[in-house]
């Protein structure tokens, strides 16, 4: 397994840089083991499958501890290298088109070691190396967000998107601390197994501190706005982060250490944070224009999604809807990525004026969002089934609320931008047309794989009533959105919903947390105040200490004379207190 994750690592740190400014032949060979590494991945699925294989190289010895390079090859951490391989190379094919006026390979060389990060991310077995490869991901996303980074959009929000995720890399390392005090081990596995070792109060801190990071990483409530302002960077790198790699290694997280989670009781915390989460962004999809950021809401509410599934104890339901939003997502960043290619724009409204019904993207574009709205016989329909298979009643009623809003949403960017009849076919090129088909067959077919995917993860799947209550509730929000945002009629029904989303993104949340930042600034002032007060204390009795000490040391001279006379005249004043007071 070692070898599947070291190839994308070799081709950025030593090929790319070797070829300088060559940016076809860095494309090329960065597509190139994309391939391989997704070649590997089936074959290491095929050789351990319903097996446990850990791979461990030993790094580093500190006295009895010693600390290894582990990883663990399985169904689970297999499945999802294939899965990151393959929406890797459907990126890379992409990128050859987007990319094509840039200069700069390093492009290449950063998108190929973001690959090896989330490699090495779902194939360790280890803690400590998860979490490197997680800051791995980290960096390298603050390198491809800012790819443009002469530019002040950005340059600013790749600055925001390392300073939001780096709360939840500090409540990883801290739950890394806690864990190896608890139980002297950093292996994932010696961990799950050794819960019932560790006290309840380092159980719930640990798990806390892990779950703040998952939602740090997955742009959860109240980490969200980063995600948004990441759509500055390249099209290929949104495609990227959205789909089965940076956002969803939260989710992942999570999902490989759900008996820690569940250990420290927090399954229904997390339920209430996906469902705020998801009505948050459902609700802010509708006031959006920018196509990309439509989708990153989308992918917002999708990743609240997963975490309502592990919340209710179904990790098999969160990683197969996960596999299903990869597919779809990656599909609906290449459509908005070639349209912005083709007319130079992002705005909905303004690509409506381009009149795009029936070209070739009008098909894909509609699979890519009754997608996201669950609509049969698309996989994510399937997907829905198993997503909420533990679901209460009260979970599932909030779902379809959510179903509804998500519908709405999601096909207003649909019926506006393709809401006028071509007058002309656009040309296909086959680095853009060939990624967009085949994701859009996937996604058409796909909901076959959930037949079969029980055979690679344990999940459970019911097609109950609240099923198709959802999918009424979708179909309905489908039919408003067309009446609304197609046919324009109730154009005040327009107004107040998109008043409502205003207000949720309005400045009382960007009040909240700059008010938060004064009150930390403020304590931090004092307490600065409060150090520089006690360290000048601490210097002058340090000053007093030494002055006192050179004036003393003079009466150790070695002078018997002076001696006895400090005997006598110290017994003299013991005498004297002695009469006063005795």
């Amino acid at each position: 397994m070692l070898y599947l994750i070291l190839l994308p690592l070799l081709i950025s740190a030593v090929v790319i840089p070797l070829l300088g400014e060559r940016k076809n032949i860095s494309w090329l060979i960065s597509l190139s083991a994309a391939v391989i590494s997704f070649l590997l991945s089936i074959f290491f699925f095929i050789l351990y499958f319903n097996k446990d294989i850990i791979e461990s190289y030993t790094w580093f010895s500190f006295s009895s501890l010693s600390f290894s390079l582990s990883f663990i090859g399985n169904n689970l951490t297999l499945f999802m290298a294939l899965l990151v391989s393959f929406i890797s190379i459907m990126v890379l094919m992409f990128a050859g088109v987007y990319m094509k006026k840039e200069r700069h390979a390093r492009f290449y060389a950063e998108m190929s070691f973001f690959i090896f990060s989330m490699l090495g991310l779902v194939l360790s077995n280890s803690l400590l190396l998860f979490f490197i490869f997680w800051e791995f991901v980290g960096i390298t996303s603050y390198l491809l967000i800012g790819f443009w980074y002469d530019r002040e959009g950005p340059a600013v929000s790749s600055k925001k998107a390392l300073l939001i995720t780096r709360i939840g890399d500090l409540a990883f390392l801290a739950a890394l601390i806690v864990v190896f005090s608890a139980l002297k081990t950093f292996s994932i596995s010696s961990i799950l197994n050794s819960l019932y070792l560790m006290p309840l109060s380092a159980l719930v801190i640990a798990g806390s501190l892990f779950t703040i990071a998952g939602l740090s990483k997955a742009a959860q409530f109240p980490f969200y706005t980063w995600l948004i302002d990441a759509m500055e960077g390249p099209t290929p790198v949104s495609s990227l982060l959205h789909s089965a790699t940076m956002v969803a290694a939260g989710a992942y997280l999570l999902v490989r250490l759900l008996p820690l989670i569940s250990a420290a009781g927090l399954l229904n915390l997390i339920v209430v944070i996906g469902f705020i989460t998801a009505f948050a962004a459902a609700l802010l999809g509708l006031k959006e224009r920018h196509f990309k950021k439509i989708l990153a809401y989308s992918t917002i509410e999708s990743l609240a999604f997963m975490f309502l599934a592990i919340g209710t104890l179904n990790a098999g339901g969160a990683i197969f809807y996960l596999f299903t939003h990869a597919v779809f997502k990656s599909m609906l960043f290449f459509i908005s990525g070639g349209l912005a290619i083709i007319f130079g724009t992002y705005d909905i409204y303004e690509l409506n004026k381009k009149k795009l019904r029936g070209t070739w993207f009008t098909i894909p574009a509609l699979i890519g969002f009754a997608s996201i709205s669950a609509i049969p016989p698309f996989m994510s329909f399937f997907a829905h089934s198993a997503l909420t298979h533990n679901f209460n009643v009260f979970e599932n009623i909030a779902f379809v609320f959510v179903a509804f809003i998500t519908a709405i949403f999601s096909f207003r960017a649909f019926f506006v931008i393709f809401g006028s009849k071509a007058k002309k076919p656009l040309k296909k090129e086959f680095n853009l047309f060939f990624p967009i088909i085949l994701l859009s067959i996937i996604s058409t077919v796909g909901g076959a794989f959930l037949y079969f995917f029980k055979g690679i993860i344990s999940i459970a799947y019911s097609f109950d009533v609240f099923s198709f209550i959802a999918l009424a509730a979708s179909l309905l929000g489908i039919l408003v959105s067309y009446e609304v945002f197609y046919l324009g009629k109730t154009q005040q029904l327009t107004e107040r919903m998109k008043s409502l989303s205003e207000k949720i993104a309005g400045y009382g949340y960007e009040k909240f947390i700059i008010a938060i930042g004064n009150a930390i600034s403020t304590f931090g002032f004092y307490v600065g105040r409060f150090d520089f007060m006690f360290s000048s204390a601490m210097s002058r009795i340090a000053e007093s200490t030494f002055i006192l000490s050179s004036k003393t040391r003079e009466i150790e001279n070695g002078d018997a004379f002076r001696y006895l006379t400090a005997v006598i005249i110290g017994l003299a004043v013991i005498l004297l207190l002695a009469v006063i007071f005795i």
